[in-house]
Formats: structure tokens, sequence, C-alpha cells
């Protein structure tokens, strides 16, 4: 299950973030390809991995719900584009 939540956060990112890169680059051919790069080579994916494994260790399913959100939140790369 934890890995099932791990893989989801991440793509989430990704898709967010691919979805600011659509919107500033007319070239949409690989989008997905580099947004999972700049999620990997950004330090973003080791980041939302340590974060998540901590939060996996609460018992309490509201806490840990509102902690992945805040991670998600944290975490988006879409903030490049401000």
């Amino acid at each position: 299950m934890h890995k099932c939540i791990i893989h989801g956060v991440g793509c989430l990112i990704v898709y967010e973030y691919s979805y600011f890169c659509l919107q500033e680059q007319h070239n949409h051919h690989d989008v997905v390809a580099h947004a999972v790069k700049q999620y990997e080579d950004s330090g973003t994916q080791a980041r939302v991995f340590q974060n998540l494994q901590w939060v996996l260790q609460e018992k309490n399913n509201l806490t840990v719900q509102t902690l992945i959100l805040d991670i998600i939140l944290r975490n988006r790369m879409s903030d490049n584009f401000k």
C-alpha cells in the first residue's frame, strides 16, 4: 500500500508540473518524460520519498492524509513558473 501512495504522490507532482510545462512550451513532445527527469534530478523525488516514509509511520489516518497533502503542496515543481 505504501508503494502505491509514494508512486501516486510522485505522479501528482509530475503531472501538475507537466501541465505548466505545456502552458509555457509549444513543444508538446515528451513533456511528461521531461517532467519525470526534472522530478528525479531536482532532488524533489528524494525529499518527497523521505517525507512520505516519515508520514506513513503515523497511525492516525486523518493526520496522514493531511500530511500527504502538505507534502504535495510543499514540493510542487510548478512554483518554478511563477
